[in-house]
């Protein structure tokens, strides 16, 4: 065979074969379907197990259940979610019966304490006072606000010489005289320009009225000596005309030695006063506050009566310029050393009224709400002195009725329990003593006097239009001889210790009802997050006539006992340039 055979024949066998294997395809379909299959098979399972291999080495986090899978609808069907519960944080500051206010906001159960005081992620803020407050960060949105008890400029009012300035700015305006509300004021402030003038003013007045007067020479040296105290004061034109003050006869008596106050402005609850009844005392009361005065030890109580010490309080550091006392920190010894370049001089009331023998003033609160409402509560409380009125100026519990004060006195209580007395009690006094006056009449120029503070700082005390501040203030009033109403000073952060029963009656009363103005109008418990939440977690509406938890004797129990005034709310924002 030669080549060319062998490579025919070769040919022939391999198309037989293919012949074969057509053939064979053409009768067994079903083997050509089947190998296949069983192949796809195969690889699905064996790609279904690296799959799931993969699956399990993830974590449980990244993996997803598809929706229409039996599995998911297992699942869901044993899933039961977790109660969502709704609530709004809160903070609390230490300090001025704090346990009060945390008792108050504990009844509102859509709020929830948090120690934390960062201003991101707390709602309210209660403190004594704004230190730490950033108003400028004060976070305001939709879904998400934040309320402080403080209102940034309050000092417009709750310090002693910006109140009397703006007082007077409102009763020149309205062509009033503001020394018939308060008595007769003199701010002596020595980093002000206007120090030597002011100087001037009262020591001209401080001579006219005096019984004995004082000497050329004596009323030379004191403006002298008080001039020393201060530098790069403007002077003046000496063309500038004294003007002749009036001064009630309320404020003298012939049995006086001439009495002044002397206040440090920046303090509160009667620290730093000091009485003093000639020049020389003011001098040395003036240098010694610029240098660190000694506060006095007010406690008389027996060591064995189980008492309190008085606290043991304070060397101020300098602070800033406008509050020397701002960073008061406390010491385990030693007794507070009160810095003041800034003062207010004041006349003190020689006939003031008095119940049985002994001097009192008056106590009440106002509110200013985040819309700017300001509101008078009806109740208010009578603080006596625990000595009978005498014109010693020696003697601090005679003069000073603050409670702060008074309850380091031996006879704190001996007379009323907490030396404090309702305006029941007085009407009921004055009845017995034969003295015609009503307490209603009282209350209505109270009312008058603080809608003129409040007006005397409409565009002042929210200048910056910050959302959201309330604030609740004291103000102190005292009663003359001829049942007169005197506003002595306004206070933030007032004291809400429940000293007495009648305090324990009336202030959580006023907190909550003031709280019902403010936080339930701007967190009221069905709004926040209402679309978020299903139905079933929705909060229940507050009803408009609650019923109070803290009942007051003679006012309904869904009554809010805070009075409107009048708004503040038409004033015009002055942007600073």
């Amino acid at each position: 065979m030669n080549l060319s055979e062998e490579s025919t024949i070769n040919v022939d066998c391999r198309r037989s074969r293919n012949k074969t294997e057509t053939k064979c395809k053409s009768q067994s379909p079903q083997i050509k379907s089947q190998f296949p299959q069983q192949q796809l098979q195969h690889k699905k399972s064996k790609t279904k197990e690296k799959l799931q291999q993969k699956q399990d080495l993830l974590p449980n986090v990244t993996r997803k259940l598809n929706p229409k899978s039996t599995s998911f609808q297992k699942k869901r069907n044993q899933f039961k979610p977790a109660p969502q519960e709704f609530c709004l944080k809160y903070y609390i500051g230490w300090g001025n019966n704090e346990g009060l206010v945390k008792r108050v906001m504990q009844k509102r159960t859509q709020w929830k304490e948090t120690t934390d005081s960062s201003s991101m992620f707390v709602n309210f803020k209660w403190q004594q006072s704004e230190r730490g407050y950033r108003y400028e960060r004060l976070i305001v949105s939709q879904n998400y606000k934040q309320i402080v008890n403080h209102f940034e400029h309050h000092k417009e009012i709750s310090n002693k010489s910006y109140l009397i300035k703006n007082l007077s700015q409102y009763c020149e305006k309205h062509k009033l005289n503001v020394f018939d509300y308060t008595p007769l004021t003199f701010v002596i402030d020595f980093s002000d320009e206007n120090c030597d003038y002011n100087i001037t003013q009262f020591l001209k007045t401080y001579e006219q009225f005096a019984p004995k007067k004082p000497s050329a020479k004596l009323m030379l040296d004191v403006k002298r000596r008080l001039r020393g105290n201060f530098s790069n004061a403007y002077q003046r034109d000496s063309s500038s005309q004294f003007q002749k003050i009036q001064m009630n006869n309320t404020f003298l008596s012939e049995d006086s030695t001439y009495m002044w106050l002397l206040k440090p402005t920046f303090l509160n609850r009667g620290r730093g006063i000091q009485i003093f009844d000639n020049l020389e005392t003011l001098v040395k009361l003036v240098s010694d506050f610029q240098e660190g005065l000694k506060e006095k030890a007010l406690n008389q109580k027996d060591e064995s009566s189980g008492e309190e010490e008085p606290p043991k309080q304070v060397q101020s550091a300098q602070g800033t310029k406008k509050d020397p006392n701002q960073y008061i920190r406390q010491q385990p010894s030693g007794p507070c050393i009160i810095k003041s370049q800034s003062f207010v001089i004041q006349k003190y009331i020689e006939r003031p009224a008095l119940i049985n023998k002994r001097k009192f003033d008056i106590r009440v609160w106002g509110l200013v709400t985040q819309e700017l409402d300001t509101y008078f509560f009806q109740e208010g409380y009578i603080r006596t002195s625990s000595e009978d009125f005498t014109y010693n100026i020696e003697n601090t519990f005679v003069h000073l009725t603050n409670n702060a004060i008074q309850k380091y006195s031996k006879n704190y209580g001996e007379f009323e329990d907490g030396n404090q007395l309702s305006f029941k009690n007085y009407q009921e006094y004055l009845k017995s003593q034969n003295i015609i006056c009503n307490v209603e009449d009282i209350i209505n120029k109270m009312k008058e006097r603080i809608w003129m503070v409040f007006n005397s700082v409409r565009s002042k005390i929210n200048f910056e239009d910050r959302k959201y501040c309330f604030e609740i203030f004291g103000f102190d009033f005292i009663l003359d001889s001829d049942q007169e109403v005197w506003l002595i000073e306004v206070n933030t952060n007032p004291c809400i210790e429940e000293s007495s029963p009648l305090l324990k009656m009336y202030i959580p009363r006023m907190l909550d009802d003031a709280f019902k103005l403010t936080l339930d109008i701007l967190f009221p418990p069905q709004q926040p997050h209402k679309q978020s939440l299903p139905q079933i977690y929705q909060l229940p509406q507050i009803k408009e006539e609650s019923q109070s938890d803290y009942p007051v004797v003679g006012y309904p129990n869904d009554e809010n006992m805070w009075m409107l005034l009048g708004s503040l709310n038409d004033r015009k924002i002055k942007k600073k340039k």
